[in-house]
């Protein structure tokens, strides 16, 4: 049987069980069934640029947020974005190895990019030497 409860002091509650035993109501929902009150777990992106510490500290989004942030109002946007990019890697959150090709396509996968891989390239390659 199903019984739909509602609260205006709290969630609705449909097709669950309710038990009530000496004025104390207590519900279960089925097992299939999780309450829209939890917090889904924060996915993580899968890139090979991301090194361990990014993945252990579960940072790779909020990486990617910020260098979507660095280009926002900025007319060299390739600059400021190369310059947050390498920010990330001083602190051993992005792999500071991969060359510029290579770091320029894992991007492009993870945001879409507002300029070209020559742009980044230049901005890229003069910058770490």
């Amino acid at each position: 049987m199903s019984i739909f409860i509602q609260n205006n002091n709290g969630p609705i509650y449909n097709d669950c069980t309710v038990t009530i035993h000496n004025g104390q109501t207590t519900m279960q929902q089925p097992e299939d069934i999780t309450p829209e009150s939890e917090e889904k777990p924060a996915s993580t992106v899968d890139s090979i640029i991301f090194t361990k510490k990014a993945k252990q500290e579960c940072k790779e989004a909020y990486i990617i947020e910020a260098l979507q942030k660095s280009v926002i109002g900025r007319k060299d946007k390739t600059r400021a974005f190369v310059q947050e990019l390498q920010g990330w890697q001083k602190e051993g959150y992005i792999d500071a190895h991969y060359n510029a090709q290579v770091m320029y396509d894992e991007l492009d996968k993870l945001t879409p990019l507002p300029f070209g891989y020559e742009a980044f390239k230049k901005h890229y390659n003069n910058t770490r030497a």
